[in-house]
């Protein structure tokens, strides 16, 4: 995992990602003058900086045998079937979702992802061009990152991207369809793997009574 430490006013917005061996590095190639303040400083930036990197890297390893401890390996290789989505983005995306088969529609659990169109005071819808960001903020980077994955390394949803693209659809709008289309089919996947699931149950049941 990559901690964002911080931004450059030239990179407009996009953080700057470093390791704590890269910002030593940085520090023994800059020509500024000595300052044991600032050494010592840099030290025990260092340090913390490794410190969370190591409890991040523990948490990832507690979370996968969360995941394991809790039955939840099948929704994982639901989702890592999905040609873009990887373990990481798998175990982060249920770990925020939790049990989908809470969510009656899928139109729910893109409520709940904050990805539906927002509503003013009257009760109108403002547009498509705007969500309503409702929940999880996490969650919602989550799926970004999943859709972008997705469009680059899944055929299908790339030739779905195109072609919003072709509708003339922006670069984020486009990328928004795409979300909404990876989760109406995660959810319909995993629906379904409850439904043969819940129907394997009953029948070991009827053939030990």
């Amino acid at each position: 995992m990559i901690l964002y430490v911080f931004s450059f006013q030239k990179t407009i917005g996009r953080k700057f990602k470093t390791y704590p061996e890269t910002l030593k590095e940085l520090a023994n190639n800059s020509i500024a003058q000595y300052w044991p303040v600032k050494e010592k400083i840099l030290i025990q930036t260092i340090k913390e900086l490794r410190f969370l990197q190591q409890q991040l890297n523990e948490f990832d390893e507690m979370l996968k045998e969360y995941c394991k401890c809790a039955s939840l390996n099948q929704d994982v290789e639901i989702l890592t079937s999905i040609d873009g989505i990887g373990e990481n983005s798998a175990l982060y995306f249920l770990a925020e979702v939790g049990d989908i088969s809470r969510f009656s529609t899928y139109k729910k659990l893109i409520a709940y992802c904050g990805l539906d169109p927002s509503v003013d005071e009257s009760g109108k819808h403002k547009g498509e061009s705007r969500i309503s960001k409702r929940g999880n903020a996490h969650l919602r980077r989550i799926i970004w990152l999943m859709s972008v994955n997705v469009v680059r390394h899944n055929e299908y949803f790339k030739a779905y991207f195109q072609r919003k693209r072709a509708q003339g659809l922006v670069y984020k709008k486009a990328m928004m369809s795409v979300a909404h289309k990876l989760l109406r089919t995660i959810f319909a996947m995993m629906k379904k793997a409850r439904e043969i699931q819940h129907r394997s149950y009953i029948f070991v049941f009827l053939l030990k009574i």
